[in-house]
């Protein structure tokens, strides 16, 4: 999903910021008195490209990640890899790169304190980085789950669509009562009794109706919660389902396989429209 949605917002013009942002606060953590001469001048170019390389790479990975190990498959196991990860490859680089830029410009070994002090911020830093990618997914998650719900809603409140000549009717799904087919042909019953042909067989019909509140109880009949008396076992595993007056029919049979389904989808209040 990274790949989806990583530059979506403006990623790019962030970090050609804050990597420069975040290389003036290591200055001024690591060192009492700067001297802003031609030496640190330099040294500050050379750590922010090294910077923007390291962002690079931690980038590269998290997308490599994202099709190896999906946020949504094992969360917690994908963050605590992640942010090992992205340590070791940026880290990695900027030690290399470090190691040897003062191999060819240095006049000695790096001081111990690159290795304890300041690859402990750069370790803060990278957590950082991870946490902005993070809050990325999370927020594409919000905007996704807003989009679904502002579709269900308006699906909601069209309710079902039934074509009666040149016209179309909206049924809200609180007046349906069930959908069943009767010699080969598709009927919609409303609670009043009302009742219509439909051009749809119910495998095209059930994708659009709430979850929560329509069941297929099997090839003949999809029925609205509320006209569910209840239901009692069967010998053979089978559920023999009682309904209102509304459906037109006493009972149907659920079989075994989706007895399970039924009972669980059952059992959970649904809400009204």
């Amino acid at each position: 999903m990274f790949s989806k949605y990583l530059g979506r917002y403006n990623d790019v013009l962030l970090f050609l910021v804050l990597i420069p942002i975040i290389n003036t606060i290591n200055y001024h953590l690591t060192y009492a008195t700067i001297r802003w001469d031609w030496y640190t001048y330099a040294t500050y170019s050379i750590d922010t490209i090294t910077g923007y390389i390291a962002w690079g790479l931690i980038k590269r990975t998290i997308l490599w990640m994202d099709k190896a190990m999906p946020y949504e498959k094992a969360l917690i196991k994908r963050l605590l890899l992640q942010l090992l990860i992205t340590n070791l490859v940026a880290q990695g680089f900027i030690i290399l790169a470090t190691e040897s830029i003062n191999a060819l410009f240095g006049d000695g070994p790096l001081p111990t304190g690159f290795y304890t002090y300041n690859l402990f911020i750069f370790f803060i830093w990278i957590l950082v980085i991870n946490g902005i990618y993070v809050g990325f997914y999370l927020y594409d998650q919000w905007l996704l789950a807003q989009s679904l719900r502002e579709k269900d809603k308006k699906l909601r409140s069209k309710g079902f669509s039934v074509a009666l000549g040149n016209s179309t009717r909206h049924i809200s799904f609180d007046q349906i009562a069930v959908f069943y087919v009767e010699d080969r042909t598709t009927f919609l019953r409303t609670k009043i009794g009302e009742q219509f042909v439909l051009d749809d067989s119910l495998n095209k019909i059930l994708p659009v109706l709430p979850a929560e509140v329509f069941f297929r109880l099997n090839r003949k009949y999809i029925v609205h919660r509320e006209q569910i008396k209840g239901y009692r076992k069967e010998i053979n595993g089978k559920l023999l389902v009682e309904f209102d007056s509304g459906t037109s029919m006493k009972t149907s049979i659920v079989s075994r396989t989706t007895a399970p389904e039924f009972k669980q989808w059952f059992t959970i209040a649904a809400p009204r429209f």
